[in-house]
């Protein structure tokens, strides 16, 4: 039994720390990935090195040219958001049940010996 808890456990934390938060997106012309992860790094050390100025990291990108990508504002675009975290979320069930049963399994098998 010892064994089916830790398995689950173990299930359960790979399949929801690969969900992850979303991101938000900021655009340049110009634009490339390198650039933009070092830029965010100086601006992460920046507002590190000098709190007093109550810049945040967001901000120090902006004076560097970035912009962040607007929020959907149609109700299209809305549905669309909506249908895709009802998919991600049926997704994310299944691999919970097919990792239960996964671990049931095991733990049966190897619980016999």
């Amino acid at each position: 039994m010892k064994r089916f808890i830790i398995l689950f456990i173990l299930i359960v934390f790979v399949t929801v720390s690969c969900a992850g938060p979303s991101k938000v997106r900021w655009t340049k012309p110009d634009f490339r990935q390198e650039q933009f992860e070092k830029d965010r790094e100086d601006c992460i050390q920046a507002v590190k090195d000098k709190p007093e100025q109550n810049m945040s990291v967001e901000d120090c990108l902006t004076k560097k040219g970035y912009e962040s990508e607007p929020e959907p504002s149609s109700n299209k675009e809305e549905a669309k958001t909506g249908e895709i975290a009802k998919t991600v979320g049926a997704i994310l069930l299944v691999v919970v049940f097919v990792a239960v049963g996964v671990a049931g399994l095991l733990s049966l098998l190897l619980g016999g010996r």
